[in-house]
């Protein structure tokens, strides 16, 4: 009952992280794109809907799915027993599949060379810059740690 409790805790959490985060990128987009009108995602998406309304509904839903991916996916950093390579080979890999998928399914990319080239150039820097700051950060962790242990 209690890893039912933790399973159900980490789903709403990474649910709601993916909503706010999606929600935030659409009000961006709808800003930059100097528009007078909130758009939550792609024309290609929304022009599969008869209304904002449903778009929207859809949207909240998609980016719900992308949070819970994204967060079950950093439990990959979580098993002891593997290399920190083939965590990051095999983290880098699931979220980028998993991602394409979500992206061609939202409309954010269309399923051709060029666009899939652009973001997966886009997809591996953001990817680099996010491992940099954590292996950097638990870096610093752990020489704090080892400090204290030599004080001792």
């Amino acid at each position: 009952m209690k890893n039912t409790k933790r399973f159900i805790n980490y789903l709403f959490t990474f649910a709601t992280e993916g909503i706010f985060i999606g929600l935030m990128i659409s009000i961006f987009c709808s800003y930059a794109s100097h528009s007078s009108v909130y758009v939550p995602s792609s024309p290609s998406f929304t022009t599969n809907f008869s209304n904002l309304l449903n778009a929207f509904t859809a949207s909240i839903i998609l980016w719900a799915v992308t949070g819970i991916f994204f967060g079950f996916g950093s439990f990959i950093f979580t098993i002891n027993h593997w290399s920190l390579l083939k965590k990051t080979v095999i983290n880098f890999f699931t979220y980028y599949f998993g991602f394409v998928f979500l992206a061609l399914l939202a409309g954010w990319v269309s399923l051709n060379l060029i666009n899939l080239t652009k973001f997966t150039v886009i997809f591996v820097i953001i990817y680099l810059i996010c491992w940099y700051y954590n292996y950097h950060k638990i870096a610093k962790e752990i020489a704090n740690i080892n400090h204290k242990i030599k004080k001792e």
